[in-house]
């Protein structure tokens, strides 16, 4: 795992307990500071033993546009999801996925935002999580480099819950699945050499046609012009 990968768990690991201060709160009226402080510091351990490096994988992929290149105008197919280790069954839902073009010079100036939620939660377990989202880059878009950046949105609880709904009051893991570079291509100003190697080949077929039938014509003609030489001659005789 690279550092910042590393880096990036640690961020979200640091956001997670801030999330988990945050709910808190709620309930300082109820609670000793003490007790608090005791239950933080439970959580943040049971936090940074969850989502160590390597426990969590996300990962994002392109079927149909496999070389990075994405055609204005037109739908494209982005498939992402996470992979989690064996200690994760049970406490982690992948729920939600979103792809977002960016200025390649301020990757927070966004241009355009596409997101997918699926409408129920599943509880993750041996199998790998994966979500699909189309997007179209607007028509209007240069052609040239973006940033595309793709994110995936999952719910973390402390304890397998009884029913998927639990998640609903989990805490937010929202983390980067994707970001690079991409090339962004208009293809309706491009030539389709498709469509002339056709024309070629039916030009050519119209051609050998006529040729054909201008043959036949032809030799038809000229057997009955002879036929009809061959009549005259004999009432002549």
């Amino acid at each position: 795992m690279t550092r910042a990968t590393r880096s990036m768990a640690a961020a979200f690991v640091a956001f997670l307990a801030l999330s988990i201060a945050a709910a808190q709160a709620e309930e300082v009226t109820s609670s000793t500071t003490p007790e608090l402080d005791r239950q933080r510091e439970e959580q943040m351990a049971k936090l940074n033993e969850a989502f160590r490096p390597g426990n969590v994988e996300l990962f994002a992929y392109f079927p149909g546009n496999q070389d990075h290149t994405f055609p204005v105008g037109e739908l494209s197919t982005v498939v992402a999801g996470a992979r989690i280790k064996e200690e994760l069954y049970g406490h982690l839902s992948c729920y939600g996925v979103e792809a977002r073009i960016a200025s390649p010079f301020d990757a927070t100036a966004t241009i355009q935002n596409f997101t997918y939620y699926e409408p129920f939660h599943t509880v993750m377990q041996g199998k790998d999580k994966s979500l699909h989202l189309k997007i179209m880059p607007a028509k209007e878009l240069q052609a040239r480099k973006f940033q595309l950046i793709v994110q995936v949105q999952c719910s973390y609880l402390f304890s397998p819950p009884e029913s998927p709904q639990e998640f609903d009051k989990g805490i937010s893991y929202l983390n980067v699945a994707y970001n690079e570079t991409c090339e962004f291509v208009d293809n309706t100003t491009a030539y389709d050499l498709d469509f002339f190697v056709l024309i070629a080949i039916f030009g050519f077929m119209v051609v050998a046609m006529l040729l054909i039938f201008t043959d036949l014509f032809k030799s038809f003609t000229g057997s009955s012009g002879k036929g009809q030489g061959a009549k005259k001659a004999k009432r002549a005789a």
